[in-house]
């Protein structure tokens, strides 16, 4: 029987997984294709080779930083779901900054990753005051913070931000502000990734080597406990949604000065980063590490969806459905535990 539950946590996300693929092979061969060619394209166009690699990871640097962002609010005993938002306030901010500012001082890399992620703050602790000081849900506010960064979102593009033309822009970054590229390959994988991997490592710091780790987790468990034992809970909601923020907030910078280096309507910030990075948290299992891994899967279906899609019948929506599945699996864990124990008792007995 496993009794421990470290071992219980790293193998139900996997086999959330297999049985995810398992019943999206079942689906696949009813449609009339060979699941064995469907999953041959999935993950060659997400593995085989420096490309696609390239891509691949591209397509999870921003699942990293909304995965965490979600997972950090989740351990103080949040639910953000305004990572979508803060996003698009950092990025907003970053395209502002590199695209209208022509002090080399203020208009680098270095200086708008932390504006950026100033904003991602700023906005995501609205969220964590309104809870704070007048009690409001964070889901019901982070929701409604999301609407509003989307209509400033276009009100900024088509206005004060637009660049001359037609398509709803900001002017380019000026060169000095754009993240560089990593690979000599065609794909603009940029040092986002690398930044999104030392925020892993922060996130595991912070959580489990430092006292404001320890505090956060804490209100997480039980705020009012945590209050007796002369924590500060009102601060430290403020505090880790503000953090929560500025991981979103990383993403939105990543977005905007990695690649064509401007803020477009369709840069990918209009994408859906914000709402899968809950995914990620999810099959994560709130751990760190756990994030990075389950970020780099969502966008190896992605990336390697587009590939099944051109080389068979099966279209990419697919993988779309293997997400939703993975998702209600985790959201079941308790069947799979149980299953798990069963099994190990059954092979004791």
């Amino acid at each position: 029987m496993i009794k421990n539950k470290k071992i219980l946590n790293a193998i139900v996300p996997f086999i959330a997984v297999l049985l995810a693929l398992l019943i999206g092979a079942i689906i696949i061969f009813y449609m009339g294709e060979s699941p064995t060619k469907a999953y041959y394209y999935l993950f060659t166009g997400a593995f085989d080779g420096v490309t696609p690699i390239a891509r691949t990871l591209l397509e999870a640097t921003p699942l990293i930083f909304t995965g965490l962002s979600v997972l950090i609010s989740f351990k103080g005993g949040m639910f953000n779901i305004g990572a979508q938002g803060q996003m698009t306030m950092a990025g907003l901010a970053a395209a502002a900054v590199g695209g209208f500012v022509a002090n080399t001082f203020v208009s680098n890399v270095f200086v708008i990753l932390i504006i950026g992620g100033a904003a991602g703050f700023l906005w995501a602790s609205i969220a964590g005051w309104l809870k704070a000081k007048l009690g409001v849900h964070e889901v019901i506010s982070t929701i409604m913070l999301n609407y509003i960064a989307v209509s400033f979102e276009q009100y900024a593009l088509n206005y004060p931000l637009k660049a001359p033309g037609i398509n709803p822009q900001t002017p380019a970054v000026v060169v000095g502000a754009r993240l560089g590229k990593l690979l000599d390959v065609r794909v603009p994988l940029n040092y986002g990734f690398i930044i999104a991997l030392v925020c892993v490592f922060l996130v595991w710091f912070i959580l489990e080597k430092t006292v404001l780790g320890y505090h956060i987790k804490a209100v997480g468990y039980n705020p009012t406990a945590a209050e007796n034992n002369g924590i500060n809970v009102k601060k430290i909601i403020v505090l880790t949604l503000g953090i929560s923020g500025v991981l979103a907030g990383l993403g939105g910078v990543e977005r905007v000065l990695g690649g064509v280096g401007q803020y477009a309507y369709k840069t990918g910030l209009t994408a859906t980063y914000g709402f899968d990075g809950i995914a990620v948290a999810l099959l994560g299992k709130n751990n760190p590490l756990g994030a990075l891994l389950a970020a780099i899967l969502f966008a190896a279906l992605r990336v390697g969806g587009r590939s099944m899609q051109f080389n068979t019948s099966v279209p990419s929506q697919m993988v779309i459905m293997i997400q939703a599945i993975i998702i209600l699996l985790i959201a079941a864990e308790n069947m799979i535990r149980s299953w798990l124990e069963k099994g190990s008792k059954g092979g004791a007995e």
